[in-house]
């Protein structure tokens, strides 16, 4: 069962540091090195000076970005920058935002879930994670004790009812937290309180199956958190902080919920080998490459003349979009040739026909992994560990970007640039498919728009703070 509780958070205090915007930021793996510093210089409070601590040089173990993040915590609570909530609370998030001309509202909350190793409960994973990013998390919490930011859950609940209880309670209420973000998305949080309110919304999420939308690194740092703290704690009874992370449901049912793809560049790849496929030991040749996807695609050809391409590209981009409605479809845009491709799968067979048994059943129609079994490591030999390397891929979040990458040799990988591969959003169901079959999809496989702020509301993990305390089912 997905077990949540509320919990007393900690919030910045507008009375202390004035406009609360300047104080937010966005989750710290989306941060640029250029985009911590416009936040630094912001506001002295801005929280990714404690979630994206900078690096010094002289840094060392005891004296390094970890330990000044918890001295930067500690002394904001001291000087009342951050206070934290007398009462357990739920915290109703929505996030307003523009797309294709209207305003769409995402609506969820902000509460703590007890902690579960993935298959073996209700909280499952979608995407594969890495070691690095999963390092550096888990000495921040160590240094600070700490939820900094919230894990991004989904569950099912077509009536909404949930919603619905969360829309009543604060119909007359004042946010706590009002503010537009940097992409121009209204971010507001109240605070729900009430113990009856917050039974019936425990009660609704006691039997509901948990999907990880995005923080996957940080939930298995909260697993691996709370495994070295029962280390440290022998008599431990399972309602210790450490056992709950803090998390943000929201409704996949909702018609709020926008994912976004993100597309491919590749890079690096030095030959070519017709006669077996292309292999990045042998080079890249354009031809060659799209005689062997013709293998498994129907390729259509969108040639322009150079700095006249404005009305193919768009009919190449509405394509895309078009296509991958009946079928596994990508943009494809290649170095050095005056043409924009786009590849369908022939039928949806191929797959079965490629890979057999040797690639789960929920997998083979997913675009991800046509693109990552079939092109990338099949045709362009780009072995699955160098895919999760990322040795010869860049992650880019907007079709110009990615063209761009290739086509003006843009940072950060200039003339190595040679492909842009342009990606259908993945489908929600299939993120739910994929997750309850107890498998997880590529990297970067989805992109839950908008982002989650940073900084909305903190869960400190002491012993002084049990997770349920004034509740009672």
């Amino acid at each position: 069962m997905a077990e949540i509780v509320p919990f007393r958070g900690l919030l910045y205090n507008s009375e202390k540091v004035g406009d609360l915007a300047k104080v937010m930021a966005p989750p710290y793996d989306v941060i640029s090195p250029k985009m911590q510093d416009e936040f630094y210089q912001r506001h002295p409070n801005n929280i990714v000076r404690i979630d994206l601590s900078k690096a010094e040089a002289d840094d060392k173990e005891g004296s390094d970005k970890y330990t000044r993040a918890a001295a930067e915590l500690a002394k904001w609570i001291k000087a009342g920058v951050l206070q934290r909530d007398e009462r357990p609370a739920i915290y109703y998030y929505t996030q307003s935002y523009r797309l294709s001309g209207g305003v769409h509202t995402r609506k969820g909350f902000i509460a703590l879930s007890k902690i579960e190793e993935f298959g073996k409960g209700r909280i499952h994973a979608h995407e594969q994670t890495l070691s690095g990013p999963k390092a550096d998390r888990l000495r921040l919490m160590q240094a600070c004790d700490a939820n900094l930011s919230c894990i991004f859950s989904l569950y099912s609940e077509p009536q909404l009812a949930l919603n619905k209880i969360f829309e009543k309670e604060v119909k007359n209420e004042v946010p706590a937290v009002d503010v537009v973000d940097d992409n121009d998305v209204e971010n507001r949080l109240w605070r729900v309180d009430d113990p009856d309110v917050i039974r019936r919304v425990m009660e609704g999420m006691h039997d509901k199956p948990l999907f990880i939308a995005d923080g996957h690194h940080r939930y298995e740092t909260a697993i691996n958190y709370r495994n070295l703290m029962r280390g440290k704690t022998p008599d431990f009874t399972g309602h210790e902080p450490f056992n709950y992370v803090m998390m943000y449901f929201s409704n996949m049912d909702d018609e709020g919920m926008t994912i976004w793809p993100t597309h491919r560049v590749v890079h690096g790849i030095k030959g070519s080998n017709p006669s077996k496929g292309l292999s990045p030991l042998r080079g890249f040749d354009p031809a060659a490459f799209l005689d062997e996807c013709r293998n498994y695609f129907n390729v259509e050809d969108y040639a322009f003349t150079e700095g006249k391409d404005s009305a193919i590209k768009m009919n190449f981009l509405k394509r895309i979009e078009s296509a991958g409605k009946d079928a596994s479809a990508f943009g494809l845009y290649m170095r050095g040739v005056n043409a924009y491709y786009v590849l369908v799968l022939k039928s949806r067979d191929v797959m079965e026909k490629v890979f057999a048994d040797t690639i789960p059943d929920v997998f083979k129609n997913l675009d991800v992994t046509v693109l990552h079994s079939l092109i990338l490591s099949k045709i362009l030999g780009i072995t699955k560990e160098a895919q999760e390397k990322q040795e010869n891929l860049i992650y880019v979040k907007s079709p110009e970007e990615a063209l761009s990458a290739v086509h003006k040799g843009v940072a950060p990988r200039e003339d190595a640039n040679q492909i842009a591969f342009l990606l259908n959003p993945t489908k929600i169901e299939q993120v739910k498919s994929v997750a309850l079959a107890g498998h997880v999809m590529p990297q970067k496989s989805t992109y839950f728009y908008p982002k989650l702020l940073t900084g909305l509301v903190i869960n400190p993990l002491t012993k002084k703070q049990q997770p349920n305390v004034g509740v009672k089912l």
